[in-house]
């Protein structure tokens, strides 16, 4: 049976295991895969369309599997926003690149208020 200190005794264990998985998960930095750039955290990761992480086929036939981000601090768009060939429809979109070594990481995408970066999984590593 336990008593009253032994209560006491889990919650605080308990209280300290839910702060361990809370540290775990936002050490779960994703870096460019290329020169180790922290370029976001699994914590920013969204469902865009119903999902976090999509495969789509560019005209040039080139397969690209993306995750969606709400931030991504270590890389910046360039280019002109476009709404040609977009892979989320009413969203326009233009490159993003690692701001460290400068390697083609995804696109940002914009529609009105919202945004979001579609980043290629494959060129991300996890620290």
């Amino acid at each position: 049976m336990l008593q009253q200190s032994d209560a006491g005794i889990m919650d605080e264990v308990i209280q300290r295991e839910e702060a361990d998985d809370k540290i775990k998960k936002e050490k779960r930095k994703l870096l460019c895969k290329f020169c180790l750039n922290e370029i976001t955290s699994e914590d920013y990761g969204i469902a865009v369309h119903g999902a976090h992480s999509h495969t789509f086929m560019n005209p040039r036939g080139i397969v690209f599997r993306i995750g969606c981000f709400l931030n991504a601090q270590g890389c910046f768009s360039i280019g002109k926003p476009t709404a040609e060939y977009t892979w989320f429809p009413g969203y326009t979109w233009n490159h993003v690149i690692c701001s460290n070594c400068l390697n083609h990481l995804g696109w940002y995408y914009q529609s009105g208020g919202s945004s979001f970066y579609g980043l290629i999984l494959d060129q991300l590593t996890e620290k």
